[in-house]
């Protein structure tokens, strides 16, 4: 990965690389997630604990958003990949689509800033 790759460029060298077909890079996302080291519970314990997810634009350059943005003291952020199918489920539900359940109601948070699924628990 360079400064100069786009999300698209990089999900498609993933797929190729885990012997995917790199043909299928539609069905799949690249994804900025902010989270936590641990938190304390014993499913998470020494663990990562997600908080915050957004799609990352095809056309963005996830190294450069990178350099660019820090997450504040504490938190720090990954890159994932995720079926683009289980994204748009996770906003129908009203959760990030963790199928390990670590994230609870987190909001998802998508190009743009706009927040899907209702925010935090308890939240009107």
């Amino acid at each position: 990965a360079t400064p100069r790759s786009s999300a698209r460029q990089l999900v498609r060298e993933a797929l190729e690389r885990y012997g995917l077909n790199p043909d299928d890079f539609g069905q799949f996302a690249l994804c900025d997630v902010v989270g936590r080291p641990g938190g304390g519970t014993a499913t998470s314990a020494g663990g990562w604990q997600g908080e915050h997810l957004r799609e990352v634009g095809d056309w963005e350059r996830p190294l450069v958003l990178q350099e660019l943005w820090k997450p504040k003291a504490g938190w720090s952020r990954r890159f994932e990949i995720r079926r683009r199918q289980e994204l748009d489920r996770a906003g129908d539900t009203g959760d990030d689509g963790d199928t390990a359940g670590e994230w609870g109601q987190s909001p998802k948070w998508r190009p743009g800033g706009g927040r899907e699924g209702g925010g935090h628990p308890g939240a009107a």
